[in-house]
């Protein structure tokens, strides 16, 4: 007998409770037994025992998609009931869905399983072969995702409300290939496989517009998906049996049918019929104390022991300074530690409650610019958040600004994404990927650092002429001032991207800009310029399989969401987390931007909630209200170089050969002066002669 038939028969014997022996019904008493009905007598009626699901087997591949063992993910099958959790559930993803290098190593699966749900971040995910995108919901037309008929439909499962988004088809590698076959600036795409075996390695992707709400269940549905011929593609068998209620010889789909059945019925009462679907899933986001109670903690310890500061000292360093500047310092913080080691590969050094606990302190280095008119009128403070994998010394990059506008700006290293983390990163993305938790729980102590010398410099500032940074501040610099009172800052690229972070955590700075950012690094990577060196060795480390690709960013946006605007960007303006003042934000976006998509600053925008479009518009974004004139409170300021619009799906802007936008805002005559008035009174306008274009450049 087949084992699968044979558990079946097996648990139906036990839930009916009756034997199993060649139909041979007197067996179905126990040697001994006495209680059987005298003749004749009548037997009084008893209750059906209710019928049940069988018991479900060990976690394993999910049958609703045979063609990948880790699809459809995120989903509710690989988690377990954990009543200690917000969700009431913790991952529990098995071994065997963890993507297999060609040299037949796996990750292990402990980091992920901290986890009270799956990172609202990323994309629900599924494996169709053969399927398009044709009909369906795409960057350009996410509102066609709410309507009745879209094809695609991700739902609040308790409310009903339909969540907004657009359908990635992986192309990553198909179209890598394809330019690099072609003669085209792609070294190393090389990739020695079939192109037609690339395609049915295509992940499609249901990417949210604007993030998911905590701890809540999603249930995705999928139908009317068609193949190259217009031809309806086929549910699984295993899909189909629940669907229509067919029998099935597999374990794992025998032990749903209720699950499913609650799932055909929510869906229906939306009016999505069960006969349409040719696949549908839940799963559960996690909650935000899953990924924010560390850095609260950090946060409020580390203050609470030192409210005004940390010792410090400081050094002349007048290196790279432009014409305007009066001085450079170096400033060197004796930091609250909270990680077993300062050094990169530091993990959170966790208490006997869970929660980080100090370990002792480490020093941590700003470099702070200071321009020539502090010498008249004290100037804020601004910190300063550096691009990808970086370093503090960007902050001489941000000298014109700083000059005219008369900021005094420090620039700290993000420790866990700066430039001596990249050997972290890097061996976490090509052994183990659950070592992968080192980046995010250093960029803990990263943020740290920044709410730290923030509140040292400001109250060293304002603490009068003795404080060793006012006689730095005279003796070096001229008699410069800085006023402590004035407390913004500002990042750009991943600068920006981090630093949604630092303005929903921080407690003394009110305003910032973030410059070209966006959420999430699951979005951001494939449509990178940026990414492909790492996606190089990344990559051919799992025979170019793109599904192992998408599911391994998939389980590292969990890990990243602890310390990444996924897990924080919804709290910098409502919502606030715990002890924590609500805080303005001006986004700046640069479009067709090479290194950063625009899609992750629209979706940041959308879930900080409240940001507004400023005009003279350059497009329309979905989502954002648009407003004309001064505005208080939090916006987005678009500019146009003139670049042709990016791809629509997950790859980068390849094939635009003009000059890559990312950092040109800079070069706009009215930027300084519209970042300027942001900070001082929180009113955001736009200032360019109309849309922000190059007819502004100076």
């Amino acid at each position: 007998m087949n084992n699968n038939i044979a558990w079946m028969v097996l648990c139906s014997c036990l839930l009916v409770a009756t034997a199993c022996s060649n139909g041979n019904n007197s067996n179905n008493l126990a040697q001994g037994e006495t209680n059987v009905a005298p003749p004749n007598e009548e037997v009084p009626p008893t209750e059906e025992p209710p019928i049940e699901e069988p018991p479900a087997p060990p976690l394993d591949c999910d049958p609703l998609t045979p063609g990948y063992c880790g699809f459809p993910y995120p989903n509710n099958y690989w988690t377990e009931a954990d009543p200690a959790t917000v969700t009431g559930l913790r991952l529990a993803l098995p071994q065997v869905i963890m993507p297999t290098t060609v040299a037949g190593k796996q990750s292990t699966t402990g980091a992920f399983n901290e986890m009270d749900g799956f990172s609202p971040g990323i994309a629900a995910m599924t494996h169709l072969p053969g399927a398009t995108v044709t009909g369906l919901a795409t960057p350009d037309t996410i509102a066609g995702s709410l309507l009745p008929q879209s094809a695609t439909v991700i739902i609040n499962a308790d409310t009903g409300e339909r969540l907004a988004h657009w359908v990635d088809l992986d192309e990553y590698v198909v179209q890598a290939k394809l330019r690099a076959d072609d003669g085209e600036r792609l070294p190393g795409f090389e990739i020695d496989r079939d192109i037609d075996e690339l395609r049915e390695e295509q992940a499609l992707m249901l990417r949210p517009a604007i993030r998911p709400e905590d701890a809540t269940r999603y249930i995705v549905a999928i139908r009317n998906v068609v193949d190259a011929d217009g031809m309806a593609i086929e549910p699984s068998p295993g899909f189909l049996a629940l669907r229509d209620e067919l029998p099935s010889d597999d374990p794992i789909i025998e032990s749903r049918r209720a699950h499913f059945e609650e799932i055909f019925a929510t869906l229906e009462a939306q009016g999505i019929a069960r006969a349409d679907l040719q696949i549908a899933w839940d799963y559960t986001t996690a909650s935000r104390e899953n990924n924010t109670r560390a850095m609260v903690h950090i946060r409020d310890d580390a203050l609470a022991g030192s409210p005004r500061g940390v010792p410090y000292t400081i050094e002349l360093k007048n290196e790279d300074l432009i014409p305007e500047m009066a001085c450079r310092l170096e400033v060197t913080f004796d930091m609250p530690l909270y990680l077993t080691k300062g050094e990169t590969g530091g993990l959170l050094n966790l208490g006997e409650d869970g929660l980080p606990q100090q370990n002792g302190t480490f020093e941590y280095a700003a470099a702070l610019v200071i321009p020539m008119s502090a010498q008249t009128e004290a100037a804020p403070l601004v910190a300063f958040g550096h691009g990808q994998l970086g370093a503090k010394e960007q902050v001489l990059g941000f000298q014109p600004i700083a000059a005219g506008q008369n900021f005094a700006a420090f620039g700290l290293d993000f420790k866990g994404f700066a430039s001596d983390d990249v050997v972290t990163v890097l061996g976490a993305l090509t052994g183990d990927l659950a070592t992968f938790r080192a980046v995010p729980e250093r960029l803990h102590q990263g943020i740290l650092n920044f709410l730290m010398a923030m509140r040292t410099l400001s109250v060293a500032a304002d603490g009068g002429p003795s404080t060793p940074l006012n006689e730095a501040l005279n003796t070096h610099c001229g008699g410069a001032a800085i006023d402590g009172s004035r407390r913004y800052y500002f990042g750009g690229s991943q600068g920006g991207i981090l630093g949604a972070v630092l303005m929903a955590v921080t407690t003394d700075v009110e305003r910032g800009l973030l410059a070209v950012p966006g959420q999430s690094y699951n979005l951001l990577l494939n449509r990178s310029v940026n990414f492909d060196p790492y996606a190089r060795p990344l990559y051919a480390l799992y025979n170019w399989n793109a599904l192992h690709m998408q599911m391994n960013l998939a389980l590292v946006q969990g890990l990243w969401d602890r310390a990444e605007p996924t897990g924080y960007s919804k709290y910098i303006r409502s919502n606030l987390l715990p002890g924590t003042p609500a805080h303005e934000v001006l986004i700046q976006v640069s479009k067709a931007d090479h290194q950063v998509t625009n899609l992750g600053a629209h979706i940041m925008a959308r879930t900080i909630g409240g940001v507004v479009n400023l005009a003279p518009l350059i497009r329309d974004v979905w989502g954002l209200e648009t407003v004309s004139g001064a505005h208080t409170g939090s916006a987005m300021l678009e500019v146009d170089f003139g670049n042709p619009d990016p791809p629509l799906t997950n790859i980068p802007h390849w094939d635009d050969t003009q000059r890559d936008p990312h950092g040109r805002a800079t070069e706009l005559r009215n930027i300084g002066d519209s970042l300027g008035r942001f900070y001082a009174t929180g009113v955001a306008e736009n200032l360019c002669n109309g849309p922000c274009d190059a007819d502004d450049i100076l």
